[in-house]
C-alpha cells in the first residue's frame, strides 16, 4: 500500500571485485478493487522502469585475473545501463555473458532473473532466481520477486515457500504480505489471505489508505466465497441462498425473491431463509407477503431476534406502532445486547412525516428499553439526531449487569439455540476443544454481536470451509462482508474529506448506476491526488461503461502514462478498440496486459476474440482456452467454436458450441456475471 516502507534492496557482492550492487524494489499500489460484482485482487507487480541507476563500486584485485575480471565488470556495467534504459532483453544478454565467464557468480544470476522479471518473462525469471536462491537463500528481494512471479504464473504452491521465507527475513515486508495473500487466495485459503490483509493494514502508516484497501480486500474475500458457493451448491438450498444474498446486495429484489423461493422449495425448514425472503418482500413494498414469511420463520425459530425486529418494521409501515413495540419487546427479552447493536430499524420506506405521526403515538407509552429503542429509530428517521442520541444512550444504559446475571443462570446447553449470544460465547470459549457444529454456533453468536474479527476466525477453523461446507462458507462470506463494511465506515468517519473517501463514494454511485455523481466524486478525488494512475483508470472505466469513448481513452492513456504496469488500464484500452472493431490496434495493449498479468482471464478472452475477427484462428485458441473457465455468457466458447470450425476441428467445435449453448441457457451464470462485474463482451451476431 502506498505509505508503507519500501522493500529493502537486494545486496549483491562480487568476490574479488568487492563491489556492491543494490537493486531496490519499488512497491506500487494494486488497482482498485471495486465491489460491483467482481472485485478482483491484482497481485503486486514490480515496475522495472522505476529501478534507479545501479551502482558498481570497484576495489583493487590481483593482476593475474585482471583481464577476465575487467571483462566481467564491463558486462555488468552494460547490463546495469541497459536496465536503467528499460532495455531488459539487452540487459539479460549482458548478464548471460557474465555467467558464461563465471557460471558460479550468484550476483549475475540474480541480476539476470531481475532482467527477465522486468521484461515480464516470468518463467525465465523464477528459474534463474530459484537457482540463485539455492546458493544465497537470504536475499529478501529475490525471494519476494520469485514468489510474486510464481503467483502470476498460476503456481501458488511454489510461491508460498519463497514468500514465507521472505517474511522470516523481514516480517514487516508489505510486498511479501501482498503476494502471499494472493497465493493463499489462489489456493482458496481464505483465512490465510485475511490474516495477510490485516497485517498489511497494520503496517500501513497512511490509515485512510489502510481502511480503504482493507475494505476492498474483505469484500473481495466475501464475493469469492459467495461466488464459489453459488457454483458449488447450485442445486441446493445453500446455492440459491448464496445467489439470493448476492442479488439482494445489488438491490435486485425481485430476482433475490426468486432465489430464496427456490431455496425454500428444496429446504423449507432452513433457519433464516424465510426471514431473508421476507426482507426482500419488504424492499418491494409487499407487506402482507413479508409478514407471512416472518411468521413462517418464527414457527421454525420463535426466538430469532432479527425476525422480531423485521416484524416490527412491517407493523411500523402498516401504521401499527403498538404492535411494533410489542415485537421489539420480544427481541429485547431474547437478547438486549443484540438489540443495542442494531442502532436502527431499517425501515427505509418510512418518510419523516410518517415517523413524526408514529412518535406521537409512542411517546405516551410506559418507559422501557424497547420504547427507547423505537423512539431512537423514529427520531433518527425524522432527522432529530440529538433526540435520537439521547434515546440510544438510554438503550445502552439498560443493557445492564442484572440482565446478564439472570441469563447466565439458565441452562448453558440451551443458551446458543435460544440466541443468548453473550452466554453462548462465554460457554463455548471456556471449552478447550470444539466440534465443527460448536464452532459454527460460536461464530454465529460472535457475528450477531458484531465481533466480526473473532467470528471470521471461528468460521475459518471449521473443517471443510476451504472445501465443500456450505453453511460455514456462507457465514464466513457474510462475516467478511461485514468486516469490509466496517472498514469503509472507519474510513468515512475518520477521514471524511480524504481522496480515498471520494473514491469510495464514486464507486458506490457507480454501483447504483448514478454515473454523474460517480464521475463527480472521482474528479474530486483527482483534484486531491492528480498523480494517481488508479483514479484515472477508474474514471476511464466509468466513461467506457457510459460509452463516452473519447473521455475514456484520454483517462486510460493518462493512467498508463503515470504507470505503464497497470494491466487493467491496458486491458480497458484494448476493450475500447475491440468495441470499435479496431482489432489490430487492440492486440498490442491486450498482449502487454497479459505479459504483466498472465492469468488475466478477461484480457485472454478479448485477445482471443480479436484474433478470431482477424481470422488468426490458431492464435486465438490458446487465449480463448485460458479464458474458458470464466465464461459467463457463452461467448468465449462460441468464439472457440468458430476458431475450431475454421481450422477443421469438427469434434472440438461441436463440443465448444454445446457448452456455449448450455451457458446461454443458464440464468445462474448470467446473474453471477452481473453480480461479479463481468461485462458482456461485444460479439458478432450469432
Amino acid at each position: 500500500m502506498p505509505g508503507a516502507s519500501p522493500t529493502p534492496g537486494i545486496l549483491i557482492c562480487y568476490h574479488s571485485l568487492s563491489s556492491a550492487l543494490t537493486v531496490p524494489l519499488k512497491r506500487h499500489a494494486p488497482p482498485s478493487i471495486v465491489f460491483q460484482a467482481s472485485p478482483r485482487l491484482d497481485v503486486l507487480w514490480f515496475k522495472a522502469a522505476s529501478i534507479p541507476l545501479l551502482l558498481l563500486i570497484f576495489s583493487s584485485y590481483s593482476a593475474d585475473c585482471q583481464t577476465s575480471q575487467n571483462e566481467i565488470a564491463q558486462h555488468f556495467r552494460a547490463g546495469q545501463h541497459a536496465m536503467q534504459r528499460g532495455e531488459f532483453a539487452q540487459a539479460a544478454e549482458e548478464f548471460k555473458k557474465v555467467l558464461s565467464l563465471d557460471p558460479t557468480l550468484v550476483e549475475a544470476e540474480v541480476n539476470l532473473g531481475l532482467a527477465y522479471h522486468s521484461a515480464s518473462e516470468y518463467e525465465l525469471a523464477v528459474r534463474q532466481l530459484s537457482k540463485a536462491l539455492k546458493q544465497r537463500p537470504g536475499l529478501l528481494g529475490a525471494n519476494v520477486i520469485a514468489g510474486s512471479d510464481y503467483v502470476k504464473l498460476g503456481f501458488p504452491d511454489k510461491a508460498v515457500p519463497f514468500l514465507q521465507h521472505a517474511l522470516k527475513l523481514d516480517p514487516s515486508n508489505p510486498e511479501a504480505h501482498q503476494a502471499l495473500a494472493a497465493a493463499y487466495l489462489a489456493q482458496q485459503n481464505f483465512r490465510g489471505a485475511a490474516e495477510e490483509f490485516r497485517q498489511l493494514a497494520d503496517l500501513d502508516t497512511d490509515k485512510s489508505e489502510a481502511w480503504f484497501t482493507l475494505g476492498h480486500e474483505y469484500l473481495d474475500l466475501s464475493a469469492r466465497l459467495a461466488y464459489r458457493g453459488a457454483h458449488l451448491y447450485r442445486e441446493s438450498a445453500w446455492g440459491h441462498r448464496f445467489l439470493g444474498d448476492l442479488l439482494a446486495d445489488r438491490s435486485r429484489w425481485d430476482e433475490a425473491q426468486q432465489e430464496y423461493q427456490k431455496a425454500l422449495s428444496i429446504e423449507p425448514q432452513q433457519s433464516g431463509l424465510h426471514d431473508s425472503l421476507g426482507e426482500a418482500y419488504l424492499h418491494t413494498g409487499q407487506l402482507d407477503k413479508a409478514n407471512a414469511e416472518f411468521q413462517h420463520e418464527l414457527q421454525i425459530d420463535k426466538l430469532n431476534p432479527q425476525c422480531w425486529l423485521d416484524l416490527a418494521e412491517v407493523n411500523l409501515l402498516k401504521n401499527q406502532p403498538e404492535a411494533a413495540l410489542g415485537s421489539i419487546s420480544k427481541a429485547w427479552s431474547i437478547s438486549p445486547e443484540y438489540l443495542a447493536l442494531q442502532k436502527e430499524i431499517p425501515a427505509a420506506e418510512l418518510v419523516p412525516h410518517a415517523a413524526d405521526a408514529l412518535l406521537s403515538k409512542i411517546e405516551s407509552s410506559p418507559d422501557s428499553p424497547p420504547k427507547y429503542f423505537l423512539l431512537a429509530a423514529l427520531y433518527s428517521t425524522s432527522g432529530e439526531a440529538a433526540s435520537a442520541d439521547r434515546q440510544w444512550k438510554r438503550v445502552q444504559a439498560a443493557v445492564s449487569a442484572p440482565h446478564k446475571a439472570a441469563r447466565g443462570a439458565r441452562m448453558e446447553a440451551n443458551v446458543c439455540q435460544a440466541h443468548h449470544y453473550v452466554d453462548c460465547i462465554r460457554s463455548l470459549r471456556s471449552q478447550k476443544i470444539l466440534t465443527d457444529s460448536q464452532r459454527l454456533m460460536l461464530g454465529r453468536s460472535e457475528f450477531a454481536l458484531h465481533e466480526y474479527d473473532s467470528a471470521s476466525k471461528s468460521f475459518a477453523q471449521i473443517k471443510g470451509v476451504s472445501n465443500p461446507n456450505a453453511e460455514a462458507s456462507y457465514w464466513l462470506s457474510r462475516t467478511y462482508q461485514a468486516l469490509g463494511t466496517d472498514a469503509y465506515a472507519q474510513l468515512q468517519e475518520q477521514f471524511p474529506d480524504s481522496w480515498r473517501t471520494h473514491q469510495l463514494r464514486g464507486e458506490g454511485y457507480a454501483l447504483k448506476h448514478d454515473y454523474d455523481n460517480a464521475a463527480n466524486e472521482f474528479q474530486a478525488a483527482l483534484q486531491m491526488r492528480p498523480e494517481s494512475a488508479e483514479l484515472h483508470e477508474a474514471l476511464g472505466e466509468l466513461y467506457l461503461d457510459t460509452h463516452s469513448d473519447v473521455d475514456a481513452e484520454k483517462a486510460l492513456r493518462t493512467a498508463i502514462t503515470l504507470d505503464g504496469s497497470r494491466s487493467r488500464a491496458l486491458y480497458l484500452i484494448g476493450r475500447l478498440y475491440v468495441q470499435e472493431r479496431d482489432n489490430e490496434k487492440a492486440i498490442p495493449y491486450l498482449q502487454k496486459a497479459l505479459r504483466l498479468q498472465p492469468d488475466f482471464a478477461e484480457a485472454c478472452s478479448l485477445l482471443g476474440t480479436a484474433f478470431v475477427r482477424l481470422s488468426k484462428f490458431a492464435e486465438a485458441i490458446p487465449n480463448l482456452q485460458a479464458a474458458a473457465h470464466s465464461d459467463h455468457y457463452g461467448n468465449v466458447h462460441y468464439q472457440l467454436y468458430v476458431a475450431y470450425k475454421k481450422l477443421g476441428k469438427t469434434d472440438l467445435a461441436q463440443k465448444a458450441l454445446a457448452e456455449s449453448q448450455e451457458l446461454r441457457r443458464s440464468s445462474l451464470e448470467r446473474d453471477q456475471a452481473l453480480i461479479m462485474g463481468a461485462p458482456q463482451p461485444d460479439t458478432e451476431a450469432q
